[in-house]
């Protein structure tokens, strides 16, 4: 059973903060199963594995995760697009430039401080389906790209080391300790601010406290979902 839940449209979602798989694991090895889409139980467990990596990815602050990077068997991943995540199930790549570039480092969840320069394609067209079904067809560009393209390759059973050469990739990780030790230190710096600004806010609500009354009402209704709910959003969520 899912450990939390999230009131969103008109749904009550059962979703979990999942946990990444180590470097090594096999899974990482195999291409994933496709998600079949047949009935009403399948489009729950859609949502389910939707909002589990949208919310594990949010929770990362990664740019993208697929879900076989934690323990899941099947072809979908999660896109930080920035102010929203998205959620593509099944997503092929029928597009894509000619021109490739290498302008960004990526790196990776699964190893944390490992960065490696990859030829990727500047454009791409991706088919896919969304949380609830539907076939969409959208293009990317840029950094978007870059991740997506990471992502499908672990969809694939391909992890980004096996794209650059023994010798870069040693290279690379002779920088990984200090690249952590930079990671951690923006870390703790970010997380200073923001309870400098949580405390900040606390201090204001207290010189100006609100005079009316805080009532909170549970809706039942919302505990149970009409069997005639509409279908979910055509991607997740802002986060």
């Amino acid at each position: 059973m899912a450990k939390n839940v999230k009131y969103y449209n008109g749904y009550l979602i059962e979703y979990d903060i999942l946990k990444l798989v180590d470097f090594y694991d096999p899974i990482l090895r195999k291409p994933t199963t496709p998600f079949v889409f047949t009935d009403e139980k399948s489009k729950d467990n859609a949502s389910y594995i939707g909002f589990s990596l949208a919310e594990t990815l949010g929770k990362l602050q990664g740019l993208g995760l697929s879900a076989n990077q934690v323990g899941l068997d099947v072809r979908v991943c999660a896109l930080n697009m920035g102010d929203q995540i998205w959620t593509l199930f099944n997503p092929e790549i029928i597009e894509r430039s000619e021109e490739t570039f290498t302008e960004y480092a990526e790196g990776c969840l699964s190893y944390p401080g490992l960065y490696l320069k990859i030829p990727r394609h500047k454009k791409i067209k991706v088919r896919f389906q969304a949380i609830g079904g539907q076939f969409v067809e959208q293009e990317f560009e840029g950094l978007t790209a870059v991740c997506l393209q990471h992502e499908l390759d672990h969809l694939d059973g391909i992890v980004y080391t096996d794209r650059v050469s023994p010798i870069k990739l040693d290279m690379a990780k002779k920088k990984v300790k200090s690249t952590i030790k930079r990671m951690n230190k923006y870390s703790e710096y970010v997380a200073a601010q923001r309870e400098a600004q949580a405390a900040a806010e606390k201090a204001r609500e207290a010189a100006t406290p609100d005079p009316s009354p805080k009532i909170q009402i549970l809706d039942t209704s919302v505990l149970s979902i009409p069997k005639d709910k509409k279908e979910p959003e055509v991607f997740v969520y802002k986060v």
